[in-house]
This record gives C-alpha cells, structure tokens and sequence, in this order.
C-alpha cells in the first residue's frame, strides 16, 4: 500500500476542506430591490445585500425596520421578506441529473413565496419551514407571518399543506388560516379585504416619491 507523508496529506485535506467551503456558499440567486438595510451572515461575516448582489447557498438574511428584500433564485423562485425578518436558503437542487428540492426557512418575519422551476418537475419536493410548522407548496404564490397577535398563511394561487405539530389543513387559492399559540391551524377560509390588505403590505415596497 502507498503511504502518504504528513505534509501531502494536510495538503489534501486543504483541499477537500476548501472544495466543501466553496460548496457551501455557492451561489443560488440573485438581490432583485432592497428598501432600508438587509444583511447577510454568512461564516460569521456580514455583508449588507444591494440591487444585483449574489445571493449565497445558507446565508442567513436578516432586514431590519421597515425594510424590504425581494431575490430571485437560479429556477426563477422568487422571495421577497418583509421588516424585521430572517431568511434562509437552506437546500436548493436544481440539476438535471438529481431529484429538485427547495427548502427555505423563515423563522421570523413576513415572507412572500413565488414559485418558480423547481416546482414544475415531477417529484421535486419544496418546503417552506416557518415558526409554526411547515408549508408543502405546489405551483404557488403564497404569504406567510405575523398577523392579528397569531400566525397567518395566505395562498394567491396553488396548493399549500400547513403542516404543525397539532393539525395540517390544505389550502387552495384564495383561501388562508390562522395559527394561535399552541392551537391546531384553523380551518380554510377566505380572510377579509381588510386581512388581506394588510397581510400585502407588510411585503410590498414603498412606492418613489412622484409616482
């Protein structure tokens, strides 16, 4: 058997470790808008995140208040995050030679869900993990956060499962639930224009002045 010396084998081992870093954070999307201050950690460094800036496989993004972020990923999948959230992009496969899956976490703050590529191939599988449990989406646009001293999903278009530890209910089009502490997920129902209204504004962009 061929032996390998000490400063060959550290050498390698430089090597595998850096093919993993750079595995690690490689690039998955890319920054659409951002309205007020959004970060990204990433290894411990934080780098504030612009218009065309390279979003990064697992970074954690974090907006501050009244801040905006809106990025699309390599498959055409859309995120936009709200004030006071954080995002992350926790599996992306997107590959002709492997099953497509997404997972995005948003464990604070509002988010808008605009489904792109991934979700078009059969068997791909894309989850979206909140604080209340998580969401199975299928051809969607659907909003997630805070709302009326609860937690609230709101399907645009598709199919959404909510899955919590008390309960799941599928939601269709045009219909929402409500989470409240420990309880199971309400029923479907359509929320109220004004629900609804409030619920889109907590992703939408200021409007320029002169408009």
């Amino acid at each position: 058997m061929r032996r390998f010396s000490a400063p060959w084998l550290a050498v390698a081992v430089c090597i595998c470790a850096a093919g993993m870093a750079h595995a690690e954070t490689r690039t998955v999307g890319t920054v659409d808008k951002v309205q007020a201050q959004v970060v990204a950690v990433q290894a411990g460094q934080t780098r504030e995140l612009a218009a065309t800036a390279a979003l990064l496989f697992r970074d954690r993004c974090r907006s501050g208040r009244g801040a905006r972020l809106q990025a699309t990923l390599a498959d055409g999948t859309q995120l936009t995050m709200g004030e006071n959230a954080t995002l992350v992009v926790d599996e992306f496969v997107y590959d002709p030679f492997q099953p497509a899956a997404l997972s995005v976490r948003v464990p604070k703050g509002p988010f808008l869900f605009v489904g792109g590529h991934i979700e078009e191939q059969a068997g791909a599988k894309v989850d979206i993990h909140t604080p209340i449990g998580t969401l199975g989406v299928r051809g969607t646009t659907v909003w997630g956060g805070p709302i009326d001293n609860g937690y609230g999903v709101l399907v645009l278009s598709g199919e959404v499962t909510v899955s919590t530890r008390h309960g799941t209910v599928t939601l269709r089009q045009g219909q929402a639930t409500m989470v409240f502490g420990q309880a199971r997920p309400q029923s479907a129902r359509a929320w109220t224009a004004d629900r609804t209204k409030r619920a889109v504004a907590s992703i939408s962009f200021a409007t320029p002045a002169g408009r």
